[in-house]
């Protein structure tokens, strides 16, 4: 009986130290991988929450008026209403958000369902370009950045944006957003000198990305005194730092903001009044000679008027020219405001 008791404890002991090992490793496991998080990668991995935690805006400048001599506008900029959802703002029950859905519907004349949401088409998606119904979009914007707007429908008339403005009570987290494009009251008529706006090509996307332009968002002259004196008229891009949580929601600011420059407003020396009445007795001349021999012997045509003593130029036509404010609408820019870290 003895020695039976005794071979039982010896064995127990063994029991427990074989515990005991297994616990004090796992212990020190822990503990060094606590240490290294904490001491050894800690400067890391702060580093790495605080670029989580905050963002940096960049908030849009205004573009600067073009006039001719008498203050007459050549190139201005005026409002465009775009509807958009921010789907962190919506109503917690499922048939508010579906009758918000069907209402807004009717109103922007836009499905409330249509096509899918598979990878392809989430990779693709660039809203108010996309061929996607309502709770599409949405899903798409709850599932990447639920606090931030997104459009739904862009360049709607005042007369909708304004009866979006009055539901805003009835439909929370559907809004209007004011977005400025330009517009050429001149048109074809000033175009050839005026030129047009477009989005930053990817040859400059440098230069302009240290000028502090974004982009994508940010459009810049192509032609034209909006390209020649693009850096007067283009002002500077304001910037924020904020605090956001796992949501994309902005918290608070953690850096006092850069508030944006607007652009300088360009007088130039044409005179629009000159201007037409060289168009119109160049299209005369053009068509007189073309009827004169009985065929098409010239389609185009420059006519320049300058002051002889200042060297100033008062008109300059170009025949034939194009729309420019067709650009300003055709080409589409970002679906949401842009985000730097």
């Amino acid at each position: 009986m003895n020695i039976n008791g005794h071979e039982k404890k010896k064995l127990e002991s063994w029991r427990f130290i074989l515990l005991y090992v297994l616990l004090g490793g796992i212990f020190a496991f822990y503990l060094f991988r606590l240490f290294d998080y904490q001491i050894i990668q800690g400067a890391s991995y702060l580093a790495q929450a605080e670029d989580n935690r905050s963002l940096g805006i960049s908030d849009p400048s205004q573009r600067g008026v073009i006039y001719d001599r008498n203050g007459f506008v050549l190139a201005r900029n005026i409002p465009s209403y775009n509807i958009v959802i921010t789907p962190a703002f919506l109503p917690d029950d499922e048939g508010g958000v579906q009758q918000i859905f069907r209402e807004l519907s009717v109103l922007i004349d836009m499905p409330v369902s249509l096509g899918d949401t598979d990878e392809e088409t989430v990779k693709a998606f660039t809203p108010c370009y996309s061929e996607l119904g309502i709770e599409q979009v949405v899903y798409i914007a709850t599932t990447n950045w639920p606090y931030q707007p997104v459009r739904l429908k862009c360049d709607v008339s005042k007369e909708v944006a304004m009866v979006v403005r009055e539901m805003s009570l009835d439909w929370p987290g559907v809004d209007v957003e004011i977005e400025p494009i330009r517009e050429y009251p001149t048109g074809d008529l000033t175009a050839e000198f005026i030129g047009f706006l477009g989005p930053i090509p990817a040859v400059l996307e440098e230069y302009y990305t240290d000028l502090g332009f974004l982009p994508g968002r940010d459009k810049v002259g192509y032609a034209g005194v909006e390209n020649t004196l693009q850096d007067y008229l283009g002002g500077r891009n304001g910037e924020r730092v904020v605090e956001v949580n796992v949501g994309g929601e902005i918290i608070r600011n953690l850096e006092e903001p850069i508030e944006p420059v607007p652009g300088q407003d360009i007088y130039l020396t044409i005179d629009t009044r000159l201007q037409a009445i060289a168009q119109e007795a160049l299209i005369s001349e053009i068509d007189y000679w073309n009827s004169f021999v009985g065929r098409t012997l010239t389609s185009n045509g420059v006519v320049i008027a300058m002051d002889p003593q200042t060297g100033e130029v008062l008109a300059m036509v170009s025949y034939p020219t194009y729309e420019n404010n067709r650009m300003s609408r055709f080409i589409p820019g970002y679906y949401y405001e842009q985000l730097s870290r």
